[in-house]
């Protein structure tokens, strides 16, 4: 990876107008020869547009898989799911933006727009995080109370307010989202910000505790609870065995990966508030992983519900059949992909019998 920092940039200070996070996010582009990108931005939009790639498949599969409303009005956690399905759609549909900025070196829009984008960005990551918590919870109330499970309308409440909740929490986090210029003679060098620079590390704490530690703190508890549940419960059948297993697996896995591609992130932010971040190559490498862990995160669920849902093997053949009538190089990429899915899947069902 080349040096993040130019001559051009390095002279910048970075307590006039952003965090050492805001600078990094847009130095990359940062050259002394602004009309080209440099290696750092290419390669960043090229492993966001394999992910973006990546994510609009494994979410067109998954509405595929929600497609059948019968399917909807049987099983409630498919609602919830659907809900996680779109907040991670919409979170895919905001990158393309990103890339822009990482290649021409600036935000195309204006401020307006910015401020849009940034609430949206906030918007769809609290609407998956919360639907998540959701989906734990209704999985709790399931097996554990299995003869009163959570009424329909219930888990339509839960939709909405899943949704209404995420609008009023990201809206005043994203109020003061702006576009700046380092400075007056990099004035094509713009950046979308999400808040001020006197409140950012406020929004970032603030935004830890709401999008992060509190839904860990109410996902962990439903599996306390589970876990206590199915201890003393008694033996179940074969079939509530392997059913019960794999709905916990998929929400089980659907935690652990948002723990992992946002926990870096924040742990980043606080190592530059506590003055522990230096320049250097480990730092910027940490913190290219840090970002593409969290663009790799909505593209993640959607590819474990299809994994672990057992309508996979029953749409599977009907996928083979629409790509058999594509054109020879469409149809190519379609047949690799199910190859891909199904090794995937063959790996993970392995796992699974031998740990679980």
């Amino acid at each position: 990876m080349c040096r993040l920092f130019s001559s051009n940039c390095t002279r910048i200070s970075l307590k006039d107008k952003m965090t050492v996070i805001d600078y990094l996010t847009f130095a990359p582009s940062c050259s002394a020869n602004m009309a080209v990108p440099n290696t750092y931005g290419v390669i960043f939009a090229c492993v966001c547009g394999v992910i973006l790639g990546i994510g609009f498949c494994a979410n067109l599969l998954a509405f595929s898989l929600f497609a059948k409303k019968n399917a909807l009005r049987k099983n409630r956690l498919d609602i919830l799911l659907l809900s996680m399905t779109l907040a991670d759609f919409l979170t895919l549909l905001l990158i393309p933006f990103t890339l822009h900025s990482a290649v021409s070196h600036s935000w195309p829009l204006g401020d307006i727009s910015c401020k849009v984008y940034q609430f949206l960005l906030a918007f769809s990551l609290a609407a998956s995080t919360y639907s998540l918590c959701a989906v734990s919870m209704t999985r709790a109330m399931i097996i554990t109370n299995p003869y009163q499970p959570p009424t329909m309308d219930l888990v339509i409440l839960m939709f909405v307010l899943v949704w209404a909740l995420s609008f009023f929490i990201s809206l005043p986090l994203r109020m003061f989202a702006t576009k700046e210029s380092l400075n007056p003679s990099l004035a094509n060098f713009s950046f979308c910000l999400p808040t001020i620079h006197e409140h950012h590390y406020q929004v970032v704490l603030s935004q830890f505790v709401l999008y992060y530690f509190i839904p860990m703190l109410v996902i962990a508890f439903n599996y306390v609870r589970l876990a206590l549940f199915l201890h003393k419960s008694p033996v179940m059948s074969v079939s509530s065995a392997r059913n019960t297993r794999r709905a916990s697996v998929l929400v089980f896995l659907a935690a652990a990966t948002f723990s992992v591609c946002w926990l870096p992130g924040y742990v980043l932010e606080l190592c530059v508030y506590l003055g522990l971040y230096r320049h250097g190559r480990a730092w910027e490498t940490f913190y290219f992983i840090c970002t593409m862990l969290q663009y790799l995160h909505p593209s993640i669920n959607p590819v474990l519900y299809v994994l672990l849902s057992k309508r996979y093997g029953h749409r599977r053949a009907a996928w083979l059949f629409s790509c058999a009538h594509l054109q020879f190089s469409q149809g190519f990429v379609c047949l690799v992909f199910i190859f891909v899915l199904d090794s995937i899947r063959s790996s993970v069902a392995r796992l699974y019998s031998n740990t679980i």
